[in-house]
């Protein structure tokens, strides 16, 4: 999975230049490292989270994607970023998922933004018995400094397969972490 998703970063490396938020957090059962792209036009998403809960096989579920994000113009205040994402998932068996959806960033008063983010793929998307994935997360950051910044909020990632005894959540609770913009 590692090797996959280096050699989609290292595809990707001319999007890597574009500005991006990085955020490492954990949740009561779930850690999480994500790179969104911030600003206008495209730029790089990786996304890795891991369970802390074993499935059905006796592993620690993950979910490991990269994908490119388009930021589109909007009004001032608000950030508008749609794309897609590749997944390799490892939960009760392994699988990949073709992600599309986006994310909607406010900024807030006192260096504060609130941010929603969405991606699915749906079974023609998706390999061997996963019927759909879905990818949550709804927060807020707090940058005291320019470039760091103290996030908490909520995350959700599902696996949905075609035999429900195996679909899992690999995250679905609260966070905190910390992020970094460059």
């Amino acid at each position: 999975m590692t090797r996959y998703t280096l050699l989609a970063a290292l595809l990707a490396m001319p999007f890597a230049a574009h500005a991006g938020d990085t955020t490492l957090a954990a949740g009561s059962e779930y850690r999480f490292v994500t790179r969104m792209p911030t600003g206008l036009g495209p730029g790089l998403a990786l996304d890795y989270v891991k369970s802390d809960n074993k499935d059905k096989l006796g592993d620690k579920p993950s979910f490991g994607a990269a994908g490119i994000m388009v930021g589109l113009p909007v009004p001032m205040l608000l950030r508008v970023d749609v794309g897609g994402k590749l997944v390799y998932l490892e939960a009760n068996g392994q699988a990949t998922a073709a992600m599309a959806g986006g994310r909607l960033t406010v900024d807030l008063p006192m260096s504060t933004e609130a941010f929603v983010h969405g991606f699915y793929a749906g079974a023609g998307a998706s390999s061997g018995t996963v019927k759909e994935v879905i990818d949550t997360m709804a927060g807020v950051r707090w940058s005291p400094l320019k470039m760091v910044g103290i996030e908490v909020g909520y995350r959700m990632v599902e696996v949905k397969r075609e035999d429900g005894r195996r679909n899992i959540k690999l995250a679905d609770g609260a966070y905190a972490g910390v992020s970094a913009a460059f």
